[in-house]
Protein backbone atom coordinates (compact mmCIF):
# COMPACT_ATOMS: atom_id res chain seq x y z
CA UNK A 1 0.00 0.00 0.00
CA UNK A 2 2.87 2.37 0.84
CA UNK A 3 4.43 1.85 -2.34
CA UNK A 4 1.29 2.71 -4.10
CA UNK A 5 0.99 5.98 -2.29
CA UNK A 6 4.76 6.86 -3.04
CA UNK A 7 3.87 6.42 -7.17
CA UNK A 8 0.72 8.59 -6.72
CA UNK A 9 2.54 11.46 -4.93
CA UNK A 10 5.23 10.86 -7.09
CA UNK A 11 2.95 11.01 -10.26
CA UNK A 12 1.06 13.91 -8.91
CA UNK A 13 4.67 16.08 -8.02
CA UNK A 14 5.41 15.10 -11.89
CA UNK A 15 2.12 16.30 -13.36
CA UNK A 16 2.74 19.87 -10.94
CA UNK A 17 6.22 20.42 -11.71
CA UNK A 18 5.14 19.62 -15.74
CA UNK A 19 2.55 22.33 -15.61
CA UNK A 20 4.75 25.21 -13.82
CA UNK A 21 7.17 24.59 -16.66
CA UNK A 22 4.53 25.23 -19.31
CA UNK A 23 3.51 28.60 -17.83
CA UNK A 24 7.75 29.42 -17.36
CA UNK A 25 7.74 28.99 -20.93
CA UNK A 26 4.54 30.80 -21.48
CA UNK A 27 6.17 33.55 -19.37
CA UNK A 28 9.49 33.87 -21.87
CA UNK A 29 7.15 33.75 -24.67
CA UNK A 30 5.36 36.81 -23.15
CA UNK A 31 8.69 38.31 -22.65
CA UNK A 32 10.07 37.99 -26.24
CA UNK A 33 6.77 39.12 -27.83
CA UNK A 34 7.12 42.20 -26.15
CA UNK A 35 10.13 43.31 -26.61
CA UNK A 36 9.99 42.21 -29.81
CA UNK A 37 6.62 44.53 -30.47
CA UNK A 38 8.66 47.31 -29.09
CA UNK A 39 11.53 46.74 -31.27
CA UNK A 40 9.58 46.64 -34.36
CA UNK A 41 7.45 49.87 -33.23
CA UNK A 42 10.21 51.79 -32.70
CA UNK A 43 11.83 50.47 -36.25
CA UNK A 44 8.71 51.84 -38.21
CA UNK A 45 8.73 55.08 -36.60
CA UNK A 46 12.18 55.73 -37.26
CA UNK A 47 13.06 54.29 -40.34
CA UNK A 48 9.27 55.06 -42.10
CA UNK A 49 7.78 57.97 -39.82
CA UNK A 50 4.62 55.88 -39.47
CA UNK A 51 2.85 54.11 -36.08
CA UNK A 52 2.03 50.67 -36.29
CA UNK A 53 -0.27 47.62 -34.53
CA UNK A 54 0.73 44.03 -34.26
CA UNK A 55 -1.99 41.97 -34.04
CA UNK A 56 -0.08 38.94 -34.48
CA UNK A 57 3.02 36.86 -33.77
CA UNK A 58 4.68 33.32 -34.74
CA UNK A 59 7.87 32.25 -32.55
CA UNK A 60 10.25 29.99 -34.17
CA UNK A 61 12.06 28.07 -31.49
CA UNK A 62 15.36 28.52 -30.95
CA UNK A 63 16.69 24.79 -32.18
CA UNK A 64 15.30 25.70 -35.65
CA UNK A 65 16.25 29.92 -36.04
CA UNK A 66 15.32 31.60 -32.92
CA UNK A 67 13.40 34.46 -34.28
CA UNK A 68 9.82 35.76 -34.45
CA UNK A 69 7.66 37.28 -36.90
CA UNK A 70 5.41 39.96 -35.96
CA UNK A 71 2.54 40.89 -38.49
CA UNK A 72 0.20 44.14 -38.36
CA UNK A 73 -0.78 47.41 -40.01
CA UNK A 74 -0.48 51.04 -40.00
CA UNK A 75 -2.36 52.23 -37.02
CA UNK A 76 -6.08 53.59 -38.59
CA UNK A 77 -5.13 51.68 -41.96
CA UNK A 78 -6.42 48.03 -41.64
CA UNK A 79 -5.85 47.11 -45.00
CA UNK A 80 -1.97 48.65 -45.38
CA UNK A 81 -0.53 45.33 -44.19
CA UNK A 82 3.04 45.17 -42.86
CA UNK A 83 5.41 43.07 -41.41
CA UNK A 84 8.75 42.53 -39.56
CA UNK A 85 11.01 39.76 -38.41
CA UNK A 86 13.41 39.40 -36.05
CA UNK A 87 16.21 37.26 -34.05
CA UNK A 88 14.90 37.44 -30.52
CA UNK A 89 18.32 36.89 -28.64
CA UNK A 90 19.65 39.85 -30.11
CA UNK A 91 16.38 41.61 -31.46
CA UNK A 92 18.59 42.46 -34.87
CA UNK A 93 15.64 42.76 -37.98
CA UNK A 94 16.04 40.15 -40.28
CA UNK A 95 13.40 41.21 -42.73
CA UNK A 96 10.36 43.58 -43.02
CA UNK A 97 7.40 44.63 -45.57
CA UNK A 98 7.34 48.05 -45.33
CA UNK A 99 3.85 49.72 -45.26
CA UNK A 100 2.25 51.13 -48.99
CA UNK A 101 3.38 54.43 -50.01
CA UNK A 102 6.74 54.03 -48.99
Amino acid sequence: MKKVLYVLIFIIILIFGGCSLLNAESALDKAIVKQATQVGVDYFLEKYDTDVVFTSHQIIPSYIDSSIALNGHVKGEKNNIISISMDYRTYKITGHKRPEGF
